[in-house]
């Protein structure tokens, strides 16, 4: 069930401002989110690096050694040179792990899973400024209407000083009802430039979230009726920066079998292309056979680190751990904020209804009042509480239907960001 906010009763003028959902797209270039996206692509390159790690190394290397003395071997007492004095080696090698004890597959696991945690955290990002985003709307649409009240107490005031003037010019009231009609004329004025300048400064905060000029904002969209028990199964479900501390488990878990691999012997193959030379042409060095060409393999086995693997080992589980409790405790706040985002979207609706209904009334009085004052049954104080009562109670109407949406937005934003997003679209006027 929709409902239209009842704040635009107040908003008649034409707007060409910015609209809500427009905020959003805009706020596609804030800093922040271009930097969390930016962030996202920096793990997706390390996540490409790591996977790497899967495949063959080729090495193309080519070095010289230039020696002080003649190498040379003492027989008695004698010598004989046995190598080349310069010696140039160039060398083409292949090298491939065969088995690193899983210590490959944890880490590529742990860069992928880091990988689509940051794009989660960007997402989050995303959120939060959203919620800014809704906040400062919300603030800028509820002064806008506000400004208008103020205006028709402006209006209404100013058409009582003309008739209470008139009143003095003919001789039929006191010159104090004047002042106090005047006094109160140039407080609402001073309230108008109080309410304009914080327009402005709310619209300068929306600029800043959306690197956009954003002189002007249209009407709220229109909320619907919300679910608290769909609210926090699809928040459990979807929303990011849980999805982000489950998947922080499951990298811990990835640590662990990366601790776990150095409990396993390491093979690896290699094939290599050598030749040597005393010359950069490598035709060999005139004492030992040019081609060092050569294929073979390395086991590695680690029989005690000082009981290292084992701590890093257990460090890694107490790890998981810790994440894990704090995944459960973060449920729980997400589950208190969704509850009470939803009591205080509830009790604004209902505080909604009575100011509703006491603007009707207070329009009522102010209308009686204005009657009585015109034919000299209500004096100057009496007409200006009652123009006072109606600009608060039009006030209280604003604030509490800003107020409304704000939590409406907040809630869903709880969730995730598609189901808000989905949702303004869906609540367009």
């Amino acid at each position: 069930m929709k409902y239209f906010s009842y704040i635009l009763i107040f908003y008649t003028a034409v707007s060409y401002g910015t609209t809500l959902d427009e905020m959003i797209i805009l706020s596609e270039k804030n800093p922040s989110i271009q930097a969390a996206m930016q962030q996202a692509k920096v793990y997706e390159k390390l996540h490409n690096a790591a996977k790497a790690e899967n495949y063959p190394s080729l090495d193309v290397s080519y070095g010289a050694t230039y020696l002080y003395e003649d190498p040379v071997m003492y027989f008695g007492g004698s010598s004989l040179q046995v190598q080349a004095k310069n010696l140039y080696t160039g060398t083409v090698k292949l090298t491939y792990p065969l088995f690193t004890g899983f210590a490959v597959s944890a880490q590529i696991d742990k860069s992928k899973l880091r990988m689509h945690r940051a794009s989660l955290e960007a997402d989050d990002a995303k959120r939060n400024l959203y919620m800014g985003i809704v906040q400062a709307y919300t603030a800028a649409v509820s002064l806008k209407h506000l400004m208008d009240s103020e205006q028709e107490a402006h209006e209404a005031t100013q058409k009582s000083y003309e008739k209470a003037k008139a009143f003095f010019d003919l001789g039929m009231s006191s010159s104090s009802e004047l002042y106090r009609i005047e006094a109160d004329l140039n407080a609402i004025k001073a309230q108008q430039i109080q309410t304009n300048n914080s327009y402005k400064i709310a619209l300068s905060q929306l600029s800043l979230m959306t690197k956009e000029e954003i002189t002007d904002v249209e009407p709220l969209p229109l909320i619907e009726e919300l679910s608290l028990e769909r609210l926090k199964e699809q928040a459990l479900k979807n929303r990011p920066d849980l999805k982000a501390l489950a998947l922080m488990v499951q990298e811990q878990q990835s640590q662990i079998d990366l601790a776990k691999s150095t409990q396993y012997p390491s093979v690896a193959l290699f094939a290599q292309v050598s030749h040597i030379g005393d010359t950069p042409e490598l035709n060999g060095d005139g004492y030992t056979n040019k081609d060092h060409s050569a294929a073979g393999f390395m086991i590695n086995y680690n029989i005690f680190s000082g009981f290292k693997t084992q701590s890093q080992i257990e460090a890694a589980r107490e790890a998981k751990l810790s994440v894990e409790l704090g995944l459960e405790a973060y449920k729980d706040k997400v589950k208190t904020e969704i509850y009470e985002s939803y009591l205080t979207y509830k009790s604004l609706f209902g505080a909604l209804e009575a100011a509703k209904a006491q603007v009707k009334a207070q329009e009522s009085y102010e209308k009686l009042v204005q009657g009585q004052f015109e034919n000299q049954l209500a004096d100057a104080d009496t007409l200006s509480r009652a123009i006072s009562s109606l600009a608060m109670a039009r006030a209280s109407l604003i604030t509490i239907n800003a107020r409304l949406y704000a939590s409406f937005a907040k809630a869903l934003l709880e969730v995730d960001n598609e189901t808000f997003l989905n949702t303004i679209q869906n609540t367009k006027e």
